[in-house]
C-alpha cells in the first residue's frame, strides 16, 4: 500500500498541523472540539493528564500490570513491588488484553464519538498515539535496574505495546480514512547516536514493522534533545517510521543534512517539525521566526521547495500541562508556520497553494 503517497504533498499540501498528544482540558468532548478546530487534517485523540493520572503516558497502559507495581518513592517510574513476580508482569505484557479503558483514555472514546458525527470532513490521516516499548521498559524497575536492559522483558513490552497500537488502528480504520499511529519514544535519545543495532532499536524497529503490517503509518515521536542541544534525527529517520516527529525550536542547525535525514525524506519520510515551543507564554515567538527555525534546519538535503512537500507542524511536545489558552495559542502559532511554509514559491505549480492552513 502506498501509504507515504497519503501524507504527501499530492494528498495533504505543505505544512499541515497536528498535535503530539496530550491537551490540558480535563472535558474530553471540548478537547475533540478544540482538535476538529485547529488540527482538521491530521486530528488526534486527545491524552487528559490533567484530568487524571491515569491519562498520563505510562500510567496509561499500566492498567493489565498496575496490581503488580507501585511508584518509585524517590526517583522516576515504577517498581516491581515484589521481584519475584517478574515473570507474571512479563506474562502479562505478552498475553493480557491490549486496549485503552475509558477512565484512561477518555479522549480516544470522545474522538471516535466526533468521527462518528462526521467532525473531521476535511481529514487525510487520523493520529492515535502511544508510549514506545524502549520508554515504557525504561520507566519500570526490578531491584533497581530498569527493564529497558533486560532483553526478554523488553519484548515483552514490545509486544504489548503493539497490540496496543494496533487495537488503536483497528478501532479507527472503521472510518475509512487512513491511519497514523505515532510511539512516543525519548528514550532513543540517550542511545549512540550512529548505533541502529542494540537491542532497544531492534524492538522499537519491530514495533513500527507491526504497525506498518495494518497498513497504517507508523510513526517516532522523540521530544528529548542530545547533550548538544539537538535532536536525534538521524536515529529516529533509521527506526524505519513513516513519520519523524522532533523538538525542532531549541536549536537551530542544519541536521536536515546528515545522509539518514536525507536518504529518509528522499524515500518519501514524512518530517514533523516541532516548532511551536511548549510554553505558557508564547508572545515573544513570531511565526516568521519559527520560518527561519525551519529554512535552517532544512538546508543542504534537496530542494527546499520539496523538503516542504515532507513537512508537518506540530509544538515541540505535548501541550497537556499548559492552559488551555496556551493550547490554543500554540496550534495558532503552529498554523501560521504552516502557512508560510505552504506559501513557498513553487508550490503552487504542483497544487499547493489552494489549501487554507487556517
Amino acid at each position: 500500500m502506498y501509504i507515504r503517497e497519503i501524507l504527501s504533498c499530492r494528498r495533504l499540501g505543505a505544512g499541515a498541523v497536528t498535535g503530539i498528544g496530550s491537551l490540558p482540558h480535563t472535558d474530553a468532548e471540548a478537547a475533540v472540539r478544540l482538535v476538529a478546530e485547529v488540527s482538521p487534517e491530521i486530528p488526534f485523540w486527545p491524552q487528559l493528564p490533567q484530568r487524571a493520572v491515569e491519562e498520563r503516558m505510562v500510567e496509561q497502559v499500566l492498567t493489565p500490570v498496575c496490581d503488580l507495581l507501585a511508584p518509585r518513592r524517590d526517583s522516576y517510574g515504577y517498581a516491581l513491588l515484589r521481584a519475584d513476580r517478574r515473570a507474571d508482569l512479563m506474562a502479562r505484557f505478552e498475553c493480557a488484553q491490549a486496549e485503552l479503558a475509558p477512565f484512561a483514555a477518555a479522549g480516544f472514546f470522545a474522538f471516535e464519538r466526533a468521527l462518528a458525527d462526521g467532525a473531521f470532513p476535511r481529514a487525510v490521516a487520523l493520529k492515535g498515539q502511544i508510549i514506545g516499548p524502549a520508554t515504557l521498559a525504561a520507566l519500570l524497575f526490578v531491584d533497581g535496574q530498569p527493564l529497558v536492559n533486560d532483553s526478554a522483558a523488553l519484548d515483552a513490552a514490545g509486544s504489548y505495546i503493539q497490540r496496543l497500537a494496533i487495537w488503536q488502528i483497528e478501532r479507527l480504520a472503521r472510518w475509512r480514512t487512513p491511519v497514523l499511529l505515532m510511539l512516543d519514544e525519548p528514550y532513543l535519545a540517550l542511545l549512540p547516536q550512529r548505533d541502529a543495532t542494540g537491542e532497544a532499536m531492534r524492538v522499537v524497529q519491530s514495533v513500527v514493522r507491526g504497525i506498518q503490517a495494518t497498513g497504517a503509518l507508523g510513526g517516532i515521536h522523540c521530544c528529548a534533545l542530545l547533550p548538544d542541544g539537538t535532536p536525534p534525527v538521524a536515529l529516529l529517520c533509521r527506526t524505519g517510521a513513516d513519520v519523524v516527529s522532533f523538538d525542532a525550536y531549541h536549536r537551530v542547525a542544519s541536521w536536515c543534512a546528515d545522509p539518514d535525514v536525507c536518504a529518509f525524506v528522499k524515500e518519501g519520510g514524512i518530517l514533523a517539525f516541532g516548532l511551536a515551543p511548549t510554553t505558557l507564554d508564547l508572545s515573544g515567538v513570531g511565526s516568521a521566526d519559527l520560518l527561519t527555525h525551519w529554512i535552517i534546519a532544512t538546508a543542504g538535503c534537496d530542494r527546499q521547495v520539496d523538503m516542504a512537500r515532507h513537512t508537518l507542524v506540530t509544538a515541540t511536545c505535548g501541550l497537556g500541562l499548559l492552559s488551555e489558552d496556551a493550547a490554543r495559542q500554540s496550534f495558532r502559532l503552529a498554523r501560521d508556520v504552516a502557512g508560510l511554509i505552504g506559501r513557498m514559491p513553487g508550490l503552487e505549480a504542483h497544487g499547493q497553494g489552494e489549501r487554507s492552513p487556517r
